[in-house]
């Protein structure tokens, strides 16, 4: 009961970058505040990472400043999973869903709480834009971690919320047969490696070495800069994910991990 009650309060639990180690690591699944996105950001830039601006947090919608916002700026939840809740606009269009994107639209669609009703909080951030793309979604690498182990980088072309193509590569970029999983449709070509590919594997290395378990570290491409995006546990929970994979990826967690959670 009180491991319950320990991991109910730590999931709603916000951290400071300037946290002491200890306040971090609660206890031994502590990774799993890091799915906080607001935890997530800390994290990251704890560890060195860069962020996408941050404009506006918090959980009074009404408040938000979309009035003096840049023309393009992403909305998301601070609790979710998926892409659900998340805007994204540019130049007058939503990115990820379509829709309207006047400032009551908008704020009508930011997210509340399941239970109560109540408005839930979240980040209003810079939109990143990978060179040359103008108003579509950047380039995303999400790099799959094993302790301080890089065992592949994802390389999503996105075009809609649950909608793109992508690519596995592995750490030194040679393109991985299999799909991996079959959640996107596979990306067509080849792509260079971007040029941020050696910094932004040395930070998911050395936050991986940290966390000691499996996590997915998520950037955005924007020229010879990476952006830290977010953290994921347990990507799409685990489902479309192919033989090979569940097969590759297990041999890597138990010699990597062997029994970490």
């Amino acid at each position: 009961m009180r491991d319950a009650a320990h991991r109910l309060v730590e999931r709603r639990a916000f951290r400071s970058r300037d946290d002491p180690d200890d306040v971090w690591r609660c206890c031994a699944a502590w990774p799993r505040t890091l799915m906080n996105k607001w935890n997530g950001r800390e994290f990251a830039a704890r560890n060195g990472c860069e962020l996408p601006e941050l404009y506006w947090t918090g959980s009074d919608h009404e408040h938000a400043p979309l009035e003096s916002l840049p023309g393009a700026f992403v909305i998301r939840p601070v609790f979710g999973a998926m892409k659900r809740g998340v805007a994204v606009v540019a130049d007058g269009r939503e990115l990820l869903y379509g829709g309207d994107t006047s400032h009551a639209a908008l704020r009508e669609r930011m997210p509340r709480s399941r239970l109560v009703r109540r408005p839930a909080p979240v980040l209003i951030e810079e939109f990143v834009r990978s060179d040359g793309r103008g108003d579509v979604l950047p380039l995303e690498c999400k790099c799959h971690t094993f302790g301080d182990h890089v065992e592949a980088v994802e390389l999503i072309e996105r075009t809609a919320a649950l909608e793109g193509r992508h690519r596995y590569y592995t750490a030194r970029w040679e393109p991985i047969p299999d799909a991996i999983n079959t959640y996107l449709a596979p990306g067509e070509r080849l792509h260079d490696p971007p040029a941020c590919l050696g910094p932004m594997l040395d930070l998911a290395r050395a936050i991986g070495a940290q966390l000691g378990t499996y996590m997915r570290i998520d950037f955005f491409l924007a020229g010879d800069r990476c952006l830290f995006n977010e953290f994921s546990s347990v990507p799409l929970l685990g489902q479309k994910y192919t033989p090979y994979c569940d097969r590759v990826w297990g041999e890597v967690w138990t010699e990597r991990l062997g029994d970490a959670v």
